[in-house]
């Protein structure tokens, strides 16, 4: 086993692993030609995106090893990280190494791509064709998808009553029933509405870039250049780090934030009503009774400005409200309802500040994301006559005062003004030279952090140029081979439409039938006069 976990990534661990924040775990294949599995800890930082906080090469993934894994990070890190929103795939490895070393999180989470992934697998349960597979996948892809928990157990509960009685879809429902049907509250929406999260894409694209990118796309065999293209995405990310926290960065969610901005100026201003003036709005839906409430909140997670992810126009960011629609409750933006809200009411979010404590932060989150081990801010705290003897200034107006004789040659009141205009001036020079050094501070440190070459003994100068190099270390795979598993469907979500339709069919007022066979494809045992007919997609 191999656990890397550098000093910036102990301090970006320390720094975005916090309470009600998120954490992934996975693990990643084909990075080595020995079957060492990659597996990686990752964090979300303010803008939205991942940050690896330590990686881990090891012949197996199990409870044994994540465990000694993240006994590792927590000892880098000096301390357990509490109350987090853990986000794994559908294994309980990881949380159970998670809740022996970090005791049990705030929420367990599983990424909804791998439950997908999982329904869409074994759909094959179901006896039937094509469209009576699409017909279940989506009817509990629709249940994932429900806000309402009450809705949500109401409708599972006559999912499962009407799929054990059909011969077909009897062997999928007990599937169905014994790995998810008791575990709603890790998958399903209405458990995780204002938590911002609902998968981890971000450790899925990090992998991606590490195999693709660094990696050219290629099946790599030694596991030396494994670990230079793991160092290599390492230091372009701290790079990025740098730039957005000096010049900042235009990010896919500024864009959705931008998006739905436009969005919301398509929309009917009339859908707007006041429940309480500069806390409670409810915004209504066209041509539908039902509506979003849009609350905002009391307190902000953060001091004023800090928040990248805010809206220039409406001058808000993600934190200021929250509303009960998907787009809000699951992602980090601000949905068009907010937005209708602040251009239309224009309430007033001056009551709504952060703690305190938090505004001394402001300084940490500059130097401790890049791992600054400097004192920048006591450099600027320096009087200009300390400064002056370790940054001379010869420029400009500073030459006019070099010479000896204007100076004697002038009144005592002259030189008391020419000296205090002098010592504004120069104020104003290294307010902006402070600004510069630490930018190049940071470059510097940056760089200073990454490992230095080894370097070349002198032995092997006087060696003969035809010795042959030192071979590495040989390796044997531990893995057991897989079986090759059968092609999967090809399916989609289901629309806004079928939705409705599917949710209401569980209701018994309405038949759901397939376009190809009408007569006992899927037969719900409701009336037979109310028929809908729609396309599958597959």
């Amino acid at each position: 086993m191999l656990v890397i976990m550098s000093p910036a990534q102990v301090a970006g661990l320390r720094l975005f692993g916090r309470r009600g924040k998120e954490v992934a775990l996975d693990s990643t294949h084909g990075t080595n030609a020995y079957d060492f599995q990659l597996t990686t800890l990752l964090v979300i930082d303010e803008h939205g995106e991942g940050f690896p906080a330590a990686f881990c090469y090891s012949n197996r993934v199990d409870e044994t090893a994540i465990t000694i894994f993240l006994e590792k990070c927590r000892e880098a890190l000096g301390q357990r990280i509490l109350g987090a929103v853990l986000m794994t795939d559908d294994t309980e490895v990881y949380y159970n190494a998670w809740c022996n070393v970090m005791g049990p999180p705030a929420h367990r989470l599983l990424c909804t791509w791998h439950v997908d992934r999982a329904w869409r697998r074994n759909l094959a349960k179901v006896r039937g064709d094509k469209a009576l597979q699409a017909t279940v996948y989506k009817t509990i892809r629709a249940l994932m998808e429900l806000t309402d928990a009450t809705v949500f157990d109401k409708k599972l509960g006559s999912f499962l009553a009407t799929a054990k009685n059909d011969g077909k879809t009897a062997d999928f429902a007990k599937y169905f029933e014994n790995e998810y049907a008791t575990r709603a509250d890790l998958w399903a929406f209405s458990r995780r509405l204002g938590l911002r999260v609902h998968h981890n894409m971000h450790l899925e694209a990090l992998h991606r870039v590490l195999k693709h990118v660094h990696m050219h796309g290629r099946k790599v065999k030694r596991l030396d250049k494994s670990l230079f293209a793991l160092t290599t995405l390492m230091r372009r990310k701290m790079y990025d780090r740098i730039i957005k926290i000096y010049k900042g960065k235009w990010t896919k969610h500024l864009s959705g934030i931008r998006t739905r901005h436009k969005r919301s100026t398509c929309m009917d201003v009339g859908l707007v009503k006041c429940i309480n003036p500069n806390k409670m709005y409810s915004v209504g839906i066209t041509g539908s009774s039902a509506g979003y409430l849009v609350e905002a909140r009391d307190q902000l997670p953060h001091c004023e400005r800090l928040c990248p992810l805010h809206c220039s126009e409406c001058n808000v960011c993600i934190h200021y409200f929250s509303c009960n629609c998907l787009d809000s409750g699951l992602r980090n933006t601000i949905c068009k309802h907010v937005h209708l809200v602040m251009r239309t009411s224009a309430p007033d979010i001056s009551t709504i500040v952060g703690p305190e404590e938090n505004i001394a932060e402001v300084g940490e989150v500059v130097a401790a994301q890049v791992t600054l081990d400097y004192d920048i801010d006591s450099y600027a705290e320096t009087p200009v006559h300390d400064i002056e003897e370790t940054v001379p200034c010869t420029a400009g107006p500073m030459q006019v005062l070099s010479g000896s004789t204007a100076i004697i040659g002038m009144s005592s009141k002259q030189q008391q003004t020419s000296l205090s205009l002098a010592q504004e001036h120069c104020n104003s020079i290294m307010a902006e030279l402070y600004l510069h050094l630490r930018g190049l501070r940071a470059l510097c440190s940056a760089s200073n952090a990454q490992p230095q070459m080894p370097t070349v003994a002198t032995e092997i100068e006087r060696e003969p140029a035809n010795k042959l190099a030192v071979r590495q270390r040989q390796f044997m795979s531990t893995k057991q081979k897989p079986k090759k598993r059968k092609p999967e469907l090809t399916l989609c979500k289901p629309s806004t439409v079928e939705k409705k339709l599917l949710l209401d069919a569980l209701d018994g007022t309405i038949e759901v039938i397939s376009r190809n066979n009408r007569d006992t494809d899927h037969d719900y045992d409701v009336c037979t006069s109310q028929i809908v007919d729609f396309e599958h997609s597959y």
